[in-house]
C-alpha cells in the first residue's frame, strides 16, 4: 500500500513538472541549479545557456537527495516502457530505450510530422528528405551556402555517428551562425568540430566548438550558443561572388589525433604560409625558420626583418626523419601521414588536391574527379577523353585575325591526369604547347606531338616532339613550345589549309 502510495505521489508530481527543468521540461540533472527568477535548472542546460551563469544561482542540493531517494517511471511510459528506476539507472536507461522516440528534425521548417524510433531517424531523413543529408567519411564534408538568405538544416552521418547541422544568417547583426547538434544525445567530454569557411581567394576564417546535444535540434535557434562569423568579412573572402565553402571537420573521441607528432608539428609551422617546413628549412641571420617555397620570395624575415642569406636549420631538417607529416591537402578530407620525403611524393599526385579549370574565365575549383566532372558537363566541346589522347584540327594559314591570340585550346583527360593543349598564331610562325594541369610530377614523365600533314599527300608528315610543361603563364609558354616558322608549313598546306594531329604520349 505503501508502494503504491509513494508511486502515486511520484506521479503526481511529475506531472506538476516539479522534477523537470524548467528550460528543457526533461528530469532535472545533477547538478541541480536554482537560477533566480528562473527556477530549477538542470546541469546541461545550464552549461549551454551561457545568460544564465550571469545570474544568481545557487546548487539546489536538497533537491538532489530528494530525486536520489524516489523510484521514477520512464519517460517512455506513454510508449510502453513499464520500466521505474533509481534517479542513477533512470538517466542511463531512457538513453537507450527502447521506446524512445524522435521529432523530425524539420518539422518546424517543412510541417514533417514523423516521430519515430530514433534507429529509424536517419532512414526516415534519406527517404523524405534526402537532399538534406550527407554522408561522409575521414571526419570531413564540404558544404557550399550562399551568404544571403540562409536557414539551412542538414544530417550528418558519419560511419555511426549522427548529427544534425543548423545553418542561418541574420542580415540585421550581420552574423552567420550554426550549431552542429547530437542526434543520439550521447554526451561526451571531447566531442568538437573546427570549419574552414573558404572563397574564390587563398584565405580563410577557421572556427572551432563543440557539439551541443539533441536539446538545440527541436528549440528556437539560440545565437548565444551557436558559433558566430562576421558575414562582412566572409563577403570579402568569397570575392566576386556570394558563396562560400565550409569545410567542416568533426573530432571525436575515437578520431582524436592530438598526439606527439601534433604537438611537434607546430614547431614546424611556417610564419608565412602556416604549411608545415620540410627540408630544406632556411632561417634569417637571427635563426628564425622559413619554408622553401617562401623563402624565394621574401628578401627579409618576416618576424624581425633581418636579411635572408642560404643558411639552413640543419638541426630543425635532422627532426623531420622521425615526424609524421599529415597531406598538405588533409583539411580538404586527405588522411594520408607519413615522413617528409614520402608525403612530398604523395601530396603531387593527392586526389584530394584541389584544381581550378583550365579554361579563362570559369571560377570553378575542387578536386581532381569533381574537375573531371565539371569540365565533361561544361566543356564538353572543348575535351577529349573515354580513351582518346589527342585530337586533328585543320586551320587557314593567312587567317590574320587569329594572330597572337590563343586560337585553339583544348583539355585531354587521360593516364588519370588533366592535359591542357594550345595553339597560337603569330604573323610568321605558329606555336604548339602541353602542360599537365594543376600537377607537379616529373614532367619527363608525359611528351606531346605535334604533326604537321600534307593532305594532298598524307604520307608527307613533319613531326616534332617535346617534355609537358607544368601549367604555366602564357608568356612563358610562348617561350617553351613547339614552333613551326610559316614558310615550313606553308609547303604543307592544301589550299591554304594546315591540318595537323595534336597527341599525347606517356614515356
Amino acid at each position: 500500500m505503501a508502494e503504491q502510495t509513494m508511486s502515486s505521489f511520484v506521479e503526481e508530481i511529475m506531472e506538476m513538472n516539479c522534477l523537470s527543468c524548467v528550460i528543457c521540461k526533461e528530469v532535472l540533472r545533477p547538478p541541480i541549479m536554482l537560477t533566480q527568477n528562473i527556477g530549477n535548472v538542470c546541469s546541461t542546460c545550464y552549461e549551454e545557456k551561457c545568460e544564465l551563469s550571469q545570474m544568481t544561482s545557487l546548487p539546489n542540493e536538497p533537491m538532489e537527495k530528494i530525486l536520489k531517494l524516489m523510484k521514477l517511471p520512464c519517460k517512455y511510459k506513454q510508449k510502453g516502457c513499464n520500466e521505474t528506476l533509481s534517479y542513477e539507472e533512470l538517466l542511463t536507461h531512457q538513453n537507450g530505450c527502447r521506446y524512445r522516440t524522435k521529432l523530425c528534425a524539420l518539422f518546424k521548417f517543412t510541417g514533417c510530422e514523423w516521430e519515430g524510433n530514433r534507429n529509424d531517424f536517419a532512414t526516415h531523413f534519406k527517404e523524405c528528405h534526402g537532399d538534406h543529408v550527407i554522408n561522409f567519411e575521414n571526419n570531413i564534408f564540404f558544404l557550399e551556402t550562399s551568404l544571403r538568405d540562409l536557414h539551412l538544416v542538414k544530417l550528418l552521418i558519419m560511419n555511426k555517428k549522427i548529427y544534425i547541422l543548423r545553418m542561418q544568417t541574420n542580415q540585421e547583426k550581420r552574423r552567420l551562425f550554426y550549431m552542429i547538434c547530437n542526434v543520439k544525445d550521447e554526451h561526451s567530454s571531447f566531442c568538437e568540430y573546427s570549419v574552414k569557411h573558404k572563397g574564390s581567394s587563398d584565405n580563410y576564417i577557421k572556427t572551432k566548438s563543440k557539439i551541443l546535444s539533441s536539446y538545440n535540434i527541436y528549440n528556437e535557434f539560440d545565437e548565444n550558443i551557436a558559433v558566430q562569423v562576421d558575414l562582412d568579412a566572409l563577403k570579402q573572402i568569397s570575392q566576386i561572388s556570394d558563396t562560400i565553402t565550409n569545410i567542416f571537420k568533426i573530432k571525436t573521441e575515437d578520431s582524436r589525433t592530438e598526439n606527439l607528432d601534433e604537438k611537434i608539428l607546430h614547431f614546424f609551422e611556417c610564419p608565412v604560409c602556416k604549411n608545415y617546413m620540410k627540408p630544406p628549412i632556411y632561417q634569417c641571420q637571427s635563426g628564425h625558420s622559413i619554408c622553401n617555397t617562401c623563402r624565394p620570395r621574401l628578401e627579409k624575415c618576416p618576424t624581425c626583418r633581418a636579411i635572408f642569406g642560404t643558411t639552413r636549420n640543419y638541426s630543425l631538417e635532422g627532426l623531420t626523419s622521425g615526424v609524421q607529416y599529415p597531406c598538405l591537402y588533409h583539411d580538404l578530407g586527405c588522411p594520408e601521414a607519413a615522413v617528409a620525403t614520402v608525403i612530398s611524393r604523395h601530396e603531387r599526385e593527392c586526389q584530394f588536391k584541389p584544381y581550378s579549370c583550365p579554361f579563362p574565365n570559369c571560377t570553378s575549383t575542387g578536386n581532381y574527379q569533381t574537375m573531371i566532372n565539371h569540365l565533361i558537363a561544361f566543356h564538353s566541346d572543348a575535351v577529349i577523353y573515354n580513351g582518346a589522347t589527342g585530337y586533328s584540327e585543320s586551320f587557314r594559314l593567312d587567317n590574320s585575325s587569329c594572330y597572337t591570340k590563343i586560337f585553339d585550346r583544348k583539355c585531354v583527360i587521360a593516364f588519370n591526369q588533366i592535359f591542357r593543349l594550345s595553339c597560337k598564331r603569330h604573323a610568321d610562325h605558329c606555336l604548339w604547347a602541353a602542360e599537365v594541369y594543376g600537377s607537379n610530377i616529373d614532367m619527363k614523365t608525359y611528351v606531346y606531338e605535334v604533326t604537321i600533314v600534307d593532305m594532298r599527300r598524307p604520307e608527307k608528315k613533319f613531326i616534332r616532339t617535346d617534355y609537358c610543361l607544368s601549367d604555366v603563364s602564357e608568356e612563358e609558354l610562348s617561350k617553351r613550345c613547339i614552333m613551326f616558322p610559316n614558310s615550313i608549313l606553308s609547303s604543307y598546306s592544301n589550299h591554304g589549309m594546315i591540318t595537323f594531329h595534336f597527341n599525347i604520349k606517356e614515356k
